[in-house]
């Protein structure tokens, strides 16, 4: 587990990870892969071995789906965000997940639409990938101005070419890591009506996401732990959680 956050001119240096999780079933939008990754940092100054689990801390999230991926492990090398494709992959519809960023000792969930995020998978070691994420929250006069263009391209009325383009256009805030995470868990929504969920949420996995080593199965009472942005695609409203956690490396 390693890696450097970088916003604007302040770095943070990470404390913790609860890895990337998965969700089942995937059944909407052409078999998507749906994930998750929380990391949580504290800054350079504080040694990490020091920091008390209760300390507050950044933490940063995000959340996205990838769309006609036959299992976990094609996720690999893949490049999620408003720029090319890398690697020769390209996919229909997708675009960079979604982030927050819960500033220490924060108690309400910001705003996450502002950021622009660009999000490269790279190598795959077991169930570890490397990951390099940049974003940017544009500051209110650029956001306005790129809203105005969209809305006048969308009606096809003339725009400024690329060269009469305002220099402050990507003006903002700007968010840079890179790193490592390891795929941990599937949170699996179990029908009601099955009479065995854990080994209903153990065979999905398998099947669905080719997971081939399970440590535990475990059925919890928690009914939306992925929040509102995939509760209708990823995770049904009638069902039970069952948290599928893989071997540790």
């Amino acid at each position: 587990m390693s890696g450097d956050l970088q916003i604007n001119a302040q770095s943070w240096q990470l404390w913790g990870s609860e890895g990337m999780k998965l969700f089942l079933p995937r059944q909407h939008r052409d078999r998507s892969v749906y994930f998750q990754m929380d990391w949580s940092f504290v800054p350079p100054a504080v040694p990490v071995a020091s920091v008390a689990a209760e300390t507050p801390k950044l933490r940063l999230r995000l959340i996205g789906m990838v769309p006609g991926l036959a299992d976990w492990r094609e996720l690999e090398n893949l490049f999620l965000g408003y720029g090319e494709a890398i690697g020769g992959k390209e996919l229909p519809d997708t675009c960079g997940p979604d982030m927050w960023i819960f500033q220490p000792g924060a108690t309400t969930d910001p705003e996450f639409s502002k950021w622009e995020t660009n999000l490269q998978f790279g190598e795959r070691r077991g169930y570890e990938f490397g990951i390099a994420l940049t974003a940017l929250k544009r500051s209110e006069r650029a956001s306005k101005f790129l809203t105005d263009l969209h809305v006048k391209q969308f009606f096809k009325q003339p725009v400024p070419a690329e060269w009469e383009m305002p220099e402050w256009i990507n003006e903002g805030d700007e968010l840079s890591f890179e790193g490592r995470i390891e795929f941990k868990e599937v949170l699996c929504n179990t029908p009601f009506n099955v009479a065995q969920p854990l080994t209903w949420a153990e065979q999905m996995s398998r099947r669905e996401l080719a997971v081939e080593e399970i440590a535990a199965c475990t059925l919890t009472d928690t009914s939306n732990p992925i929040g509102k942005k995939l509760a209708k695609d990823a995770v049904g409203e009638n069902g039970r959680l069952v948290v599928v956690s893989l071997p540790a490396t």
